[in-house]
């Protein structure tokens, strides 16, 4: 009781935290991850847990220091696919300040004039 409500209660938290979804989906996989290790007494429970987190916090270590990019991998995957997909606009310049874009797109021509 030494906690301001604030922390701790979800009837005071900002209006922006409210979402159940979150903590729902934490707990299920948190729950669903120490299935093997709630059988057992609560230490050797704790251990496990603490040894999983280790485990989990030292592979994920090693993957982000294989990682050489500066985004992750599947924003990165989403960035190619737009920065191919921009590849297929072609600028047509006019006589004068005019520029037409053209795109073709599955079999689709798009035309923008920018005039």
């Amino acid at each position: 009781m030494g906690q301001p409500t604030k922390s701790w209660c979800k009837h005071a938290f900002s209006y922006y935290s409210k979402c159940d979804v979150v903590m729902n989906n934490l707990s299920e996989s948190f729950n669903a991850t120490i299935l093997v290790a709630r059988d057992k007494p609560f230490l050797t429970m704790c251990e496990w847990i603490r040894n999983y987190l280790i485990n989990r916090m030292s592979t994920c270590r090693v993957k982000l220091d294989r990682w050489h990019h500066n985004i992750m991998p599947m924003p990165r995957k989403r960035l190619d696919k737009e920065i191919f997909m921009s590849g297929q606009w072609t600028p047509n310049w006019s006589i004068g300040d005019e520029c037409q874009v053209t795109h073709s797109y599955n079999g689709q021509q798009f035309i923008v004039n920018t005039a």
